[in-house]
């Protein structure tokens, strides 16, 4: 009984599908058609060119210069304390780093660090500019080169990197 009362519905409804009437087709008038505008391909009036100019960037004055090496000297000084705490160490690097520069170090070891004094005076490596640069420090663990940059010629210099210069 309940197979016939679900059927007889369900025929009923295939019944009336098949009785939609289809809409009538115009046979005696052209198809429709869309119609997209199209436009002549004109040459291109001027060629493209790169008229950028590459602005020089000044290079670094004396006394730019001399205030990174002082910058330089005091981060690797900074940087070479191995006896400090973790937190410490890293609280006193802080203000003399940029932000990439403390992400870097951030959870570095400072007893792993083999620096413990600065032997002598920094110098500046070639391709200084007046926002970026790099002072090479000797150390008593060897050369170190710090990586240093600012914002802008009036800003301080902070360092970027600090690390073991090649051989």
């Amino acid at each position: 009984m309940n197979r016939a009362a679900t059927a007889l519905p369900l025929l009923a409804a295939l019944t009336l599908v098949g009785c939609v009437a289809q809409p009538a087709v115009d046979h005696t008038s052209p198809p429709a058609t869309t119609v997209t505008p199209t436009f002549a391909a004109s040459p291109n009036p001027t060629p493209p060119s790169d008229d950028a100019m590459i602005i020089p960037v000044p290079e670094a004055s004396g006394d730019s210069k001399s205030s990174a090496i002082v910058a330089a000297e005091k981060v690797v000084a900074t940087f070479g304390q191995p006896t400090l705490d973790a937190e410490t160490w890293m609280n006193n690097l802080y203000p003399l780093m940029s932000q990439a520069g403390a992400k870097a170090h951030e959870g570095t070891d400072p007893a792993k660090v083999p620096v413990h004094n600065v032997t002598g005076t920094g110098r500046i490596l070639d391709g200084s500019t007046d926002v970026a640069l790099i002072v090479q420090v000797p150390t008593d663990a060897g050369p170190y080169n710090v990586s240093l940059s600012r914002a802008g010629t009036g800003a301080p210099w902070l360092a970027d990197r600090i690390r073991p210069a090649q051989s």
